[in-house]
């Protein structure tokens, strides 16, 4: 996913995990400990430590070699409502050249 979570709904006694994608999407995890720090409403860096944490791969590779990893991802999960919303394209030309063309003044 490329946008942030806005809301995370989480079943102690399942251990599943429904995450409200700013898209309107939402994406459903499985085994999910209920310790983990992206679930504290108080941690600010939640969505940080829930990126990370549902990123993690079962690394196969000796030594690990990110860069051409294809090894299969820890987490379970399964999309439970694709998105709804369109976001707007992230602007893409760096502000200096955008500034030297004339478009932002």
């Amino acid at each position: 996913m490329s946008v942030l979570p806005e809301k995370f709904i989480y079943d102690e006694q399942t251990r599943q995990l429904d995450v409200v994608w700013a898209s309107g999407a939402i994406t459903r995890y499985f085994d999910i400990g209920p310790k983990l720090a992206f679930l504290d409403p108080t941690n600010q860096a939640r969505n940080r430590d829930f990126l990370i944490f549902i990123n993690e791969r079962q690394h196969n590779l000796t030594p690990h070699r990110y860069d051409i990893c294809n090894c299969p991802l820890i987490t379970k999960r399964e999309v439970i409502q694709e998105p709804t919303r369109e976001l707007p394209e992230p602007e893409t030309r760096p502000l200096l050249v955008s500034q030297q063309s004339g478009e932002h003044i």
